[in-house]
């Protein structure tokens, strides 16, 4: 597992590390805790910076952005699903 240290992404996309313990706060990123310095799963970069845009460009709260991944994933569920029930159908078919 790849991770990215939290320091160097603040610094690079020039954001508080406040925004991403926030982000912590609603549970929207989850911070590894090794050697005395905070990491985020590389694979949950996407998602951050997109949450970064959400709020610094479109001036989205945290509880905005809390709705907004939670709608996202659910949205998700709901393609899975879809995909499931149109493979059942062509077993019928």
């Amino acid at each position: 597992m790849k991770r990215i240290s939290i320091q160097q992404f603040c610094v690079y996309h020039d954001v508080p590390e406040s925004f991403i313990d926030a982000l912590s706060d609603y549970d929207l990123v989850e911070i590894i805790e090794e050697d005395n310095d905070r990491y985020i799963d590389e694979e949950k970069m996407r998602m951050v910076e997109k949450l970064m845009r959400l709020h610094y460009d479109l001036n989205i709260n945290f509880e905005g952005l809390d709705v907004i991944v939670h709608l996202l994933n659910r949205i998700d569920q709901l393609e899975n699903e879809i995909i499931e029930l149109n493979n059942r159908l062509d077993f019928y078919r």
